[in-house]
């Protein structure tokens, strides 16, 4: 039969003892008074059967024994560290707002707009994941979840932030350069393709363009590099209207004409049914969708 371990409370107190060889400074460290340090001490030192500490006016020092301890735990103690610092939590009432999303839709939509919302809601922290990766959130440190595509995923409640449209966009210098002529935008720039279908057949169906003789789009399938390449003028697009409109407003982005290519794919926040239970979270939810509603 194994046999049962010490008090736990009781071995944490000797290995942070036995770093300062001292009682006093080891109940500053672990908020404890210094009479129950030493308590767990001896508590630890009758379950060995043998003496840790040697007890003198000048203070404190390690028997054998204790030494022998000290190095065994130590490496135990360093490497529990080690695990659970991958497994950090907020406090219960933390009021802090963990969204999970792409790095597309952090950088282009969220981080903008922090400024205004932390104004309004000085009491609520946002921290981002970025990742490709589908975060789940019924089993994930993530309280929403903001993706792209059909809004179609299992086991949380979903909702299109806003309806799914395509913007054809390229830099104002090259738009300037080919004095607003479609032609000869194309002429001199190349068309880049970030969807997994061809948006541009679609597109220019939708407004009239024959594109059969144009070179094959270059396909860049994240959003962030195909909005650099462009601000570069190194290609057009059609990106997501969410994604370019505060660059459109802002000059950094132009759009090349004015047909707007609906899409059944978009952003969609998603949240399980307990998350915007906690009044934080919803504050959030709201903002989200009010700061976002003028794209509708």
């Amino acid at each position: 039969m194994t046999k049962p371990l010490p008090p736990l409370n009781a071995v944490r107190a000797f290995e942070v003892a036995s770093r300062h060889l001292s009682f006093s400074r080891a109940a500053e460290e672990l908020g404890v008074t210094q009479g129950a340090v030493s308590k767990h001490v001896i508590s630890l030192e009758d379950y060995i059967g043998a003496q840790v500490f040697v007890r003198s006016p000048t203070g404190l020092s390690l028997t054998q024994e204790g030494y022998t301890l000290m190095e065994a735990l130590r490496p135990a103690f360093a490497m529990m560290i080690d695990a659970f610092a991958h497994y950090h939590r907020r406090p219960p009432r933390s009021s802090i707002c963990r969204i999970a999303t792409l790095a597309s839709f952090a950088a282009q939509v969220l981080v903008p707009r922090l400024p205004e919302f932390r104004r309004q809601n000085p009491d609520i922290e946002i921290e981002f994941i970025t990742s490709v990766r589908l975060v789940d959130l019924t089993r994930e440190e993530a309280d929403l979840g903001v993706r792209y595509g059909l809004g179609q995923y299992e086991g949380v409640v979903s909702m299109p932030l806003v309806k799914g449209t395509l913007s054809p966009v390229c830099a104002p210098a090259a738009l300037a350069a080919a004095e607003g002529d479609f032609a000869r935008l194309l002429a001199g720039t190349r068309r880049i393709q970030t969807a997994g279908y061809n948006e541009w057949r679609d597109w220019s169906a939708l407004a009239g363009i024959d594109l059969s003789q144009a070179e094959p789009a270059l396909v860049i399938e994240d959003f962030l590099v195909a909005i650099r390449a462009i601000t570069l003028g190194q290609g057009i697009a059609l990106l997501p209207r969410i994604l370019v409109q505060d660059l459109i407003d802002q000059g950094e982005l132009a759009l090349f004409s004015d047909v707007l290519l609906p899409v059944d794919h978009t952003y969609h926040l998603a949240h399980t049914a307990a998350s915007v239970r906690r009044q934080h979270v919803q504050t959030v939810v709201d903002w989200l969708r009010a700061s976002l509603a003028h794209l509708n």
